[in-house]
């Protein structure tokens, strides 16, 4: 009873904000459109949507650049959930970031006539598990979805193709203002650090406690270099002193600043791993077996290329990867054997 109960309001809180949400977002993109059209009569507003997840909007960074290029002229909003917005607040090539709600609140968006166009970067399968009444895309759908992505290159790429754009695989870029490296600064980290990322938003692309704790110690004895932790929750025993953890500490652009600094990154396919590529960082990088793909390579950019990083794969599970196979890539750039 009381399961149901904590569900029903639930639903009802999350309705509340779409639809509040969902007022005031349409009224500032109906005077924002009628004050483009007044100043400039052929001016379009362009919206990209893609709500979520930190890997996907950091990968997608460069579809921004490529319509801003295209159109000069256009005004381009990015629709965004408030947790990601700051990644779109400081990317140039965005004049506005638009905090959407919810996956229908950006259809009932998309479907108001406010824009003169809309790339819709979601897949057509994926819509609100919360909204009782949740809107799918239909009109217009990509062969493209959740099940077969990986199977049109890297998550750019598919995503480009999805909204009817080129399969482009420019790399990514993250903007970091100066006030987020002084806020960095004050943590004094020392010159030269390791950086590591141990969990994701899938469990099956995680590697084991077990194993990280294996390939801590042996980077422990070798080298001298300290070990952060980047992430939501901290993954790693900190008693047993392996790495010091920043985990829930930081925002996602101090984590990116963090990251920028590292001598090497070191973890899984996950939203820091993006960060990483975006921003030049040198990676080592374990990855299995993925909806149904063997071999998949998320990136686009100079990890997709393996200029800066090494993906080690699994057949199979990522657990599979043993941490001696782990250390001896991280050996081989700490060496300058890369």
């Amino acid at each position: 009873m009381f399961q149901n109960i904590d569900k029903f309001y639930r639903h009802l809180r999350h309705g509340t904000r779409v639809r509040v949400n969902l007022t005031s977002n349409y009224f500032l993109l109906k005077r924002l459109r009628s004050h483009i059209k007044r100043e400039k009569p052929n001016g379009r507003l362009v919206a990209v949507m893609l709500l979520e997840h930190l890997g996907d909007i950091v990968a997608c960074e460069p579809i921004g650049r490529y319509l801003k290029e295209k159109e000069p002229q256009s005004f381009i909003v990015w629709g965004v959930k408030r947790a990601y917005r700051e990644l779109i607040d400081t990317n140039p090539h965005i004049d506005m970031t638009l905090p959407i709600h919810c996956l229908t609140e950006r259809m009932l968006l998309m479907n108001s006539g406010l824009f003169d166009e809309v790339i819709d970067l979601h897949f057509p399968d994926r819509w609100c598990s919360l909204c009782r009444n949740p809107l799918r895309k239909t009109k217009g759908a990509s062969k493209i979805n959740l099940t077969n992505y990986f199977h049109y290159g890297s998550l750019l790429s598919a995503m480009a193709q999805s909204a009817g754009l080129s399969a482009l695989n420019e790399g990514p870029k993250v903007y970091i203002p100066q006030s987020v490296v002084k806020r960095v600064d004050a943590l004094r980290l020392p010159h030269e650090f390791i950086a590591i990322n141990c969990t994701s938003n899938a469990e099956e692309k995680d590697w084991s406690k077990e194993q990280w704790e294996t390939l801590l110690k042996e980077m422990q004895v070798k080298y001298n270099n300290p070990i952060f932790e980047i992430g939501l929750k901290p993954f790693i025993d900190q008693t047993a002193g392996l790495c010091m953890s920043l985990c829930g500490q930081l925002s996602i652009l101090e984590s990116a600043e963090v990251i920028r600094r590292a001598k090497i990154f070191i973890g899984i396919d996950s939203g820091p791993a993006h960060l990483a590529n975006a921003l030049g960082t040198p990676g080592v990088i374990l990855m299995g077996r993925y909806l149904g793909s063997k071999k998949y390579n998320p990136f686009s950019g100079s990890y997709g290329n393996g200029i800066t990083a090494k993906i080690i794969y699994s057949d199979n599970a990522v657990e599979n990867i043993a941490p001696e196979t782990v250390f001896y890539e991280v050996n081989r750039y700490l060496s300058g054997r890369s």
